[in-house]
């Protein structure tokens, strides 16, 4: 007697060609969101770090100059118990110019932080473009105490300076755009006004311009973030001493 056997088909393991597709669909989709999300955040943390520094940099230069005008004047050098005083140029004790944004700058002061044939400094600020330059040289003199006359030597300062804008007030009350307060008065105080802008592009720039203390009208760069510090800083030093 024959017997017969029968074979069953036995489905093969794996995945169909449909569910391939689809998984490869949601690896596309899900590795499409994380590159979104790691771009997004990443663009965020430039933008942070160019205002950041944006700010430091303004900061800086709101620092530089305001120290520079509040020593303005100031004629002795003292050091413990030996203290010597200087004569400083008649009439360049403090100079400058007013007419737009970019205001220059040059003043003469004494300081006791440097030895004493280094105390006399003429410092003047100028602009190159948008950098703001600096030149602090000596004016000790060799011998008597007149301090000199030398010329400046500008260093860069900072880039993305769009306005250093400086108004001084007289004694009597009168603003002017130079500190040149006649014969009666003399600069009490002055207005400083430093704005900048980002040296890379931002995603969120802000305002497109800003306008200063003294009424002018500062453009940003396009796609450039920019940032304003404005303060009055007393100058104690350039009151008349008494007869």
């Amino acid at each position: 007697m024959s017997t017969s056997r029968g074979w069953s088909a036995v489905k093969p393991k794996g995945f169909t060609l449909v569910e391939v597709l689809v998984a490869m669909a949601l690896l596309v989709i899900l590795l499409g969101v994380a590159v979104r999300y790691f771009a997004s955040t990443s663009a965020l943390a430039r933008d942070t770090q160019a205002k950041s520094e944006l700010q430091d940099r303004v900061r800086m230069v709101f620092q530089v100059v305001t120290g520079d005008l509040q020593m303005a004047g100031a004629r002795y050098w003292n050091a413990g118990s030996a203290n010597r005083a200087f004569t400083l140029p008649l009439g360049k004790v403090l100079e400058g110019t007013g007419s737009g944004v970019q205001d220059t700058l040059s003043l003469y002061y004494v300081t006791s932080l440097r030895d004493q044939n280094q105390a006399c400094r003429r410092v003047n600020y100028d602009f190159q473009g948008d950098t703001l330059r600096r030149s602090d040289v000596n004016a000790t003199p060799t011998t008597g105490s007149d301090c000199a006359e030398p010329s400046p030597s500008f260093q860069p300062l900072a880039e993305g300076i769009l306005a250093l804008d400086i108004r001084y007030v007289c004694s009597d009350g009168t603003p002017q755009d130079t500190p040149a307060c006649g014969a009666a008065a003399y600069p009490r105080s002055a207005i400083v006004e430093v704005v900048g802008y980002s040296l890379t592009p931002v995603q969120n720039p802000g305002p497109a311009t800003l306008t200063t203390h003294t009424g002018h009208q500062v453009t940003c760069p396009s796609q450039r973030a920019c940032y304003a510090l404005r303060q009055e800083v007393l100058m104690p030093n350039l009151k008349p001493l008494p007869q």
